[in-house]
């Protein structure tokens, strides 16, 4: 099973004709995107999440919270 990104809040897929057309809505950045590839190829929210720019971006910003706090 893999995992997705935590700060993924919605997630579905579409197929119309050869076209698969992803949803997915970001809570870092607060938008709604949509992706329409030929292949079967998730955004990377659900393929590899660490490697999101958004999703270091977002983390890093809460690890500096943490350590802020636990000092």
């Amino acid at each position: 099973m893999s995992r997705r990104c935590p700060y993924l809040e919605e997630y579905y897929r579409e197929k119309a004709g050869p076209l698969r057309t992803y949803h997915f809505d970001c809570h870092v950045d607060g938008l709604s995107h949509v992706r329409r590839r030929l292949s079967d190829s998730p955004p990377i929210c659900v393929r590899n999440f660490e490697d999101c720019k958004l999703y270091q971006a977002e983390k890093h910003r809460e690890d500096g919270l943490i350590t802020r706090y636990t000092d």
